[in-house]
């Protein structure tokens, strides 16, 4: 039978900070009021540090970094003159701030209007993108406002973190969106004023070469087996798990253990669409629908299923595992008007939004049945929650959107968490729930995540689930797309590993990577074939990986444009084959 097409993420892959300050102040509905008088003009001939209210810290293009595309962040006063600025008069109250150091000036990465997006350096090009005005906020402090986004600068959660990246978000007022600015050589706010230029710190890459985006130090250690184990089985598996997003015929050639598809749409409008013998035409873009008018509705999860349980390897029966990457609140964001992010946490705040979603999830649910399945819940969300501080306080209707079910859980996001996990358990006995782990803040503030998700009960999950990065590194390496190095090497990967075993410790449950990308050192870095370096650094690592507690690693394209299983020359399947071949690496 013919099959929709499979629905690729359409969030912004450019990765959103965790701390997305979501919109509208949505805590108990109400809405914060910002007060917009533009600031007088600043003195276009004065370099100025810039430091942040919130945090004390300056403004600084991280590592002394001179080239198109390095990430904005801040760090302790040091009187460098990458931590100074110059207000370049662009007409119409707005100005470009340049770098001293680098001669560049702040940029919104890309034209960018989403939230969290990041904010870097550019060459001058006058764009709007690149200009900026201020707006008065109290005690002499202003925010920078930009004029193509009309966002405002902020340093993410407040983080008082040296390295932690810049980005924008929509006027709030909040601390960490206002500036003092200091003319270099007076005021004192957290550090000296002179202007003498440090030593370049260690580690610090040559203009010519994009750095990692981590601060500079020393290379975390591998981690090691010990501590609070999580469980030494997932889904029935005493080994990890290797898999992805790929095709029946990718899916064959190796022997794979699970598939992943995305489910996601607006909610069904009516409960009549769960009851219909067949689709309609009019009901396609609703996820249930997606297999066409001459299938009953939910038809694409039993296809998914029954197919999953057909998979052979070299002739012999080798059933796989179905992970559903369930990712409906982005489109239920629609519903309520705002989109991705503030339109999520309004919209579970609405009763009439959260009962239709909660509706469309046991509809889902059903759909699964006995399957042996697996659940990975709402990306980026539980971000987004994490933004607006203690996710028990984040208002969520979920009593009065599904009582039979949710009856008994508070009204907040915590609430909605529980009552999914609880859900999933009921309608799908044999599928093991996973909560997706959305901490983008992680090298700055590991602990406040571990509490963050310990409030949002993940111990009762089944697994935790996170992303690695989203696209080939060798796409992103392009100017076209910021010239940024995503690329990996012991020292970035084993600080990750890190993190997953910490987080796996605190609640108890392994956690499985997810879309993690396809591209290898082979690849000609064009279209479908681009450069990476992720597939050979986990094959070559799975048992540090195990012993971080790494129950299953999912390969797959985030975006169009990537390497995937049919265009990687072969090598995620070879390196299965081999992997399986060699026993399977046993889960810690």
């Amino acid at each position: 039978m013919s099959l929709a097409p499979s629905r690729r993420k359409r969030r912004l892959y450019q990765r959103r900070s965790f701390w997305a300050a979501v919109g509208l102040a949505v805590l108990g509905g109400s809405v914060a009021v910002v007060s917009t008088a533009s600031a007088g003009p600043v003195d276009t001939n004065t370099w100025y540090t810039l430091v942040n209210r919130s945090t004390g810290q300056s403004l600084d293009a991280l590592e002394y970094a001179t080239y198109d595309g390095s990430p904005l962040g801040q760090w302790s006063r040091t009187g460098g003159t990458n931590q100074q600025w110059k207000f370049i008069d662009s007409g119409d109250g707005n100005y470009r701030l340049q770098n001293r150091n680098s001669g560049k000036v702040l940029d919104d990465y890309g034209w960018s209007k989403t939230e969290g997006s990041g904010l870097v350096q550019w060459r001058d090009l006058n764009g709007a993108n690149q200009q900026f005005h201020l707006e008065k906020s109290s005690d002499g402090y202003v925010r920078l406002i930009n004029r193509f986004s009309h966002m405002a600068v902020e340093v993410p959660g407040g983080s008082k973190t040296d390295g932690a990246h810049l980005a924008q978000y929509h006027d709030w007022n909040g601390p960490q969106q206002q500036w003092q600015l200091v003319p270099v050589g007076g005021g004192n706010t957290g550090g000296s004023g002179s202007t003498a230029t440090p030593t370049k710190p260690a580690g610090s890459a040559p203009a010519s070469q994009a750095p990692s985006t981590r601060p500079a130090s020393t290379p975390p250690a591998p981690p090691t087996t010990g501590g609070g184990s999580s469980a030494k089985t997932l889904m029935g598996s005493t080994t990890m798990l290797i898999g992805g997003a790929m095709s029946d015929a990718s899916a064959n050639a190796a022997p794979f253990d699970v598939r992943y598809n995305y489910v996601h749409s607006r909610p069904a409008p009516s409960s009549d669409y769960y009851t219909a013998a067949r689709c309609q035409d009019a009901w396609s873009g609703w996820w249930g629908c997606w297999t066409g008018s001459t299938t009953a509705p939910g038809t694409f999860i039993t296809y998914k299923d029954a197919n999953a349980t057909k998979m052979t390897y070299q002739g012999k029966s080798r059933p796989q595992k179905q992970l559903w990457t369930w990712y409906s609140l982005r489109d239920l964001g629609d519903a309520a008007g705002q989109g991705d992010g503030p339109g999520e946490v309004q919209a579970i705040n609405r009763t009439d939004l959260l009962t239709r979603y909660l509706n469309d999830y046991r509809f889902f649910l059903q759909k699964i049945g006995t399957s042996h399945d697996m659940i990975d819940l709402e990306p980026d969300f539980w971000g987004y929650v994490r933004s607006l501080g203690n996710p028990h306080q984040v208002a969520a209707q979920v009593k009065a959107a599904n009582p039979t079910d949710c009856g008994s859980q508070e009204n907040s996001a915590t609430g909605l968490a529980q009552c999914m996990i609880a859900m999933g358990h009921k309608y799908a006995p044999n599928t093991g729930i996973g909560l997706h782990l959305s901490c983008f803040d992680w090298q700055q503030n590991t602990p406040q995540c571990v509490k963050d998700y310990a409030d949002l009960g993940a111990k009762n999950a089944d697994f935790l689930v996170t992303d690695v990065t989203d696209r080939d590194a060798g796409w992103y390496a392009l100017p076209a797309h910021g010239s940024k190095n995503t690329y990996w090497n012991d020292q970035k990967g084993f600080a990750a590993l890190a993190f997953y075993k910490t987080m796996t410790e605190s609640v108890g449950k392994p956690v499985v990577l997810w879309q993690v990308p396809l591209g290898n050192m082979a690849q000609s870095n064009t279209p479908d074939h681009y450069k990476d370096d992720k597939v050979d650094w986990f094959f070559s690592h799975l048992s540090q990986a195990a012993d971080a507690h790494v129950g299953g690693i999912l390969f797959g394209a985030g975006w169009q444009e990537q390497t995937t299983p049919e265009t990687d020359g072969g090598n995620l399947i070879n390196k299965t084959i081999a992997y399986r071949n060699a026993g399977g690496t046993p889960l810690k």
